[in-house]
């Protein structure tokens, strides 16, 4: 088995593409705007991996290669960016749906399709929402990924195409680099500042360990599964303001928060049912409150913190 990894670079992807390699699966392909880390790509090559590596954003060039399965990664999730710049998320983000399905349209190998999205696609909830719910985004950057699913799933229809649609909660692991809470909770922390918090810092989310999406992944992977919408999520809700106490608590200090004006759209709650994934026999099986404190040591080392310094 062929696999695609589109977005290989980011964070899923560098903990995604060692659990494939630890599975099994030893013919992989890793495509990226951002070069792979060599540290990933030495230690799976001596895993015994055959690794191709592109640093690009479309599969246009992999299209005459067998490939069995794709997994998109891959899209703009700045959440912040693209209340700035709602067009760049959108074309972004709307840009890969396209390319991805003309991929699998014109493709004779007939490779099927994880696609990574998003909770914040179901729009604000309290009660764990169904697969197969309405779609209702209320911020640029949930829209585009909406407006991404709604075109893979014509695709889908229309064609005959094999694509499944993983949505994802948020997601926590010692790789995180980018502009998130928990990197800017330990940058600020390690240097004596406060954290900025949006609002009263009451918003829930529901919080993942990467290595269960991972795993979710991989039960797609493997098995007979078919063409349609499947969530990943704990379905433990932690606000932000207990998601700093906790990277507090775990690098032994004061937890210094200061409020921010609110996003213009913050929802207050996302919730998803993970029936379908269950049924495979997936569970997450990482307290994401430990996985958090995991995180933020992690963090908080002296590499680490540097490249948070630099990319924050």
């Amino acid at each position: 088995m062929k696999i695609l990894v589109q977005g290989a670079a980011g964070f899923v992807g560098r903990s995604l593409i060692p659990a494939l390699v630890c599975s099994g699966f030893r013919d992989l392909v890793l495509i990226d705007l951002q070069k792979i880390p060599d540290s990933i790509l030495r230690k799976i090559a001596l895993d015994g991996a055959c690794v191709t590596t592109a640093q690009t954003a479309t599969l246009a060039d992999f299209l005459h290669d067998e490939i069995t399965t794709v997994i998109s990664l891959a899209g703009q999730t700045d959440v912040d960016a693209a209340l700035q710049h709602p067009n760049e998320a959108f074309e972004t983000n709307i840009k890969i749906a396209i390319d991805l399905g003309e991929f699998l349209r014109l493709n004779k190998y007939n490779p099927r399709l994880i696609y990574m999205s998003t909770d914040e696609v179901l729009g604000e909830s309290f009660s764990p929402l169904h697969e197969d719910a309405p779609l209702r985004p209320t911020q640029p950057y949930a829209a585009s990924k909406a407006a991404a699913e709604m075109i893979l799933h014509d695709y889908r229809s229309v064609y005959g195409l094999h694509i499944v649609t993983l949505r994802s909660c948020n997601l926590v692991g010692p790789l995180h680099r980018a502009r998130k809470l928990i990197p800017i909770a330990v940058k600020s922390l390690c240097t004596s500042s406060s954290v900025p918090v949006f609002g009263d810092g009451h918003h829930l989310r529901e919080w993942m360990a990467v290595e269960d999406l991972c795993a979710a992944i991989l039960h797609i992977v493997c098995g007979p599964v078919e063409p349609e919408v499947f969530q990943a999520s704990s379905n433990v809700h932690i606000s932000a303001r207990e998601v700093i106490n906790i990277v507090a608590n775990a690098l032994d200090r004061e937890p210094r928060m200061h409020p921010v004006r609110d996003r213009l759209v913050n929802d207050r709650s996302y919730s998803m049912q993970t029936g379908r994934l269950r049924s495979l026999g997936w569970e997450p099986n990482i307290d994401p409150r430990l996985a958090i404190a995991r995180a933020a040591r992690a963090l908080a080392a002296p590499q680490a913190l540097d490249e948070l310094r630099f990319s924050l």
